[in-house]
């Protein structure tokens, strides 16, 4: 079965963090240092270039609505999330695609009562359908991890309480899934922050 793209794009920035990962643990200062400035360099430039080319995009007619759909498609959502370029805050996000849960949530008799956050940390309660097995809570918080990751792959935390009596705490790391945040990048001392701030015309 082949990947979606929002799939295939995790994979390589998994790949890629892999390969930094290798790079740092070099140990010849000569082959490390250049090969990570290198990496820092390439990364700003596209950063840079990136944030020009919103800001031209901006500047048209129909510039909001086309960088709004930009967002919203899976390759490039990523990118724009690792150079701070988002249209669209992480709270923002995470409510967007609770909306969107809803409806499936209906089916089953499960709600969505509160959204709230700490940070990067998203809190939800859900109260679960009055027939709902174990079983069926475990797939419904496995659903409502998958939808709120698609949407803010830079969260933290996710925690649940309502689906098993207690407060499910949720790890991003426990999903498997690499994190295309930047902060992730730069904790290994290869890049520096990139910000929209930074960028200019």
């Amino acid at each position: 079965m082949s990947l979606d793209a929002g799939q295939a794009f995790q994979q390589e920035v998994s790949r890629v963090q892999g390969l930094i990962a290798a790079l740092d643990a070099l140990r010849d200062p000569a082959a490390r240092e250049p090969a990570r400035e290198l990496v820092q360099v390439v990364l700003a430039l596209h950063g840079v270039g990136l944030a020009r080319l919103l800001e031209l995009i901006a500047a048209t007619k129909s510039g909001p609505a086309l960088i709004a759909k930009l967002a919203e498609d899976d390759k490039v959502n990523g990118l724009l999330l690792l150079h701070g370029l988002h249209p669209r805050n992480l709270e923002t996000r995470v409510r967007q695609a609770v909306e969107k849960l809803r409806p499936h949530l209906g089916v089953v008799g499960a709600k969505i009562e509160a959204v709230d956050f700490t940070g990067e940390t998203v809190h939800l309660r859900v109260r679960p359908g009055a027939n709902t097995t174990q079983a069926a809570a475990q797939t419904l918080k496995l659903s409502i991890e998958d939808a709120i990751y698609e949407a803010a792959p830079d969260i933290t935390d996710i925690r649940i309480d309502g689906l098993d009596g207690t407060i499910a705490f949720v790890s991003v790391s426990s999903i498997k899934r690499p994190s295309i945040k930047r902060e992730n990048i730069k904790a290994q001392g290869i890049i520096q922050p990139i910000d929209a701030a930074d960028h200019g015309p």
